[in-house]
């Protein structure tokens, strides 16, 4: 059987002997990154079942990386805990807030620390952590696959994340930088005329081909949200 990977980012503080042990003793392999820049790459390469990101190390940088983290389509379904020395309720707030699934304070048991991770795997390989549903849409993360009214539509990887992106923050406006960043990812070079055509493709492959839109509205100025 294979093993599921815990990715601990940050100094060996964040990961005794002891948690690594026991770790192994429940099936799992321990792997650590110093460094929070190309932490996304790590997670799509590796897919661990869970990312531990120590506060106390990265500060404010964590924050951007959670977002990133439980944006993406792949290491969304790795769970994000926070680890901090300082147990404050407006930093667990803002840790939750930013895509973490859960916050544990430190000093934290080994124990404990290797059964939230399995509660918050289970959380997230359940059915209703599987699909979206938005009006007649429904989006199915596992089998990346989109029905309208049932029937399916046939969509790239980067059409599929634009839906989802969309579609999983309804109402909320996202700027065209945005999505690039979100869709495309911060090193890839598109330009924003990139967004605008693969808007209209998904309008269309959503049968919609005369304006105004039903699903995804232009907001003019600014970018595009999902009603």
């Amino acid at each position: 059987m294979e093993k599921g990977i815990v990715q601990i980012i940050g100094n060996g503080n964040s990961a005794s002997i002891q948690f690594e042990h026991l770790l192994e003793s429940e099936g799992y392999v321990m792997q650590q990154t110093l460094h929070l820049d190309g932490v996304q790459d790590v997670v799509l390469r590796d897919k661990p079942s869970a990312v531990i990101i120590d506060l106390d190390e990265f500060g404010d940088r964590a924050w951007s990386a959670c977002v990133e983290l439980k944006d993406d389509l792949v290491t969304r379904k790795s769970a994000l805990i926070l680890l901090s020395s300082v147990d404050d309720e407006n930093l667990r707030i803002k840790g939750l807030e930013s895509g973490a699934d859960d916050f544990v304070a430190k000093p934290y048991s080994p124990r404990e620390m290797i059964a939230r991770i399995k509660a918050i795997a289970r959380r997230i390989s359940s059915g209703d952590a599987k699909k979206i549903r938005v009006k007649d849409i429904e989006i199915d993360l596992d089998e990346h696959r989109v029905r309208k009214a049932g029937k399916p539509i046939d969509l790239t990887y980067i059409q599929f994340k634009l839906l989802y992106l969309l579609a999983s923050r309804r109402n909320n406006v996202f700027s065209r930088k945005e999505i690039l960043e979100k869709v495309w990812g911060k090193k890839v070079y598109v330009t924003n005329r990139t967004v605008d055509v693969h808007i209209k493709r998904l309008r269309e492959k959503l049968g919609e081909y005369k304006y105004p839109s039903q699903y995804i509205e232009t907001i003019h100025g600014t970018g595009y949200r999902f009603l």
